[in-house]
């Protein structure tokens, strides 16, 4: 019986992973509302029913494909369980412990930014969007509350940010829409926009080191 239903999940899981692919095109080449199940469908070979019955939604697609790009496909894992995230809370520096975070989260946002930045706009006009926005936003929130809290641990904030503040700071500068902004209008490489964060960030949150 193991063996029958395998096959099974395999091409179910197949059959998945070309919607989402799909579905990542057709977004960024016609944004949220251009896209429909019917184009996303054709772009991956599959009866316009199939998509609904693996996603039922447009709003529940695009959440999945959030969740694809920031996780992963093939081993699917949350930040918080990785090998940077590990390091980030190990370092006894708060700066390069807070560097740790910023680049090991970079390959998300080159994978991610855009997606979630078409989900952001959509937001502004539909109910169902904005609720799945506001959904991986408070992920995100949470998730770089953590890290204040973990680096606030290792050195002094700058005078006038608390915890709460200094998580504000991280979300509006090391966010999809600045990320998306360097890199697309601005035209600065990957490597260049993370360096920036790099340097900016512990500037930013964190007292000046005294002077030698």
């Amino acid at each position: 019986m193991t063996d029958v239903k395998r096959p099974l999940r395999d091409r179910a899981a197949a059959t998945r992973s070309r919607i989402l692919h799909a579905a990542h095109e057709e977004f960024a080449r016609r944004g949220y509302h251009g896209a429909t199940i019917a184009s996303i469908a054709k772009r991956a070979g599959v009866a316009t029913q199939t998509v609904y019955f693996v996603f039922h939604t447009k709003a529940a697609l695009i959440s999945a494909l959030i969740d694809m790009l920031v996780m992963g496909e093939d081993q699917p894992v949350i930040p918080q369980d990785t090998e940077w995230w590990a390091a980030m809370r190990s370092h006894p520096d708060p700066r390069e412990s807070l560097r740790h975070f910023i680049r090991g989260a970079a390959p998300l946002f080159e994978r991610a930014s855009e997606t979630s930045e078409i989900l952001r706009a959509a937001a502004l006009t539909d109910d169902e969007v904005r609720q799945t926005h506001e959904f991986h936003e408070g992920l995100r929130e949470a998730g770089f509350r953590e890290v204040i809290e973990v680096v606030a641990t290792k050195g002094t904030l700058r005078r006038g940010l608390d915890l709460d503040s200094a998580t504000d700071v991280l979300l509006t500068v090391y966010g999809d829409s600045t990320y998306h902004l360097l890199r697309s209008e601005r035209g600065w490489s990957h490597e260049q926009t993370v360096e920036w964060f790099c340097d900016a960030l512990p500037a930013l949150l964190f007292e000046p080191r005294p002077a030698p």
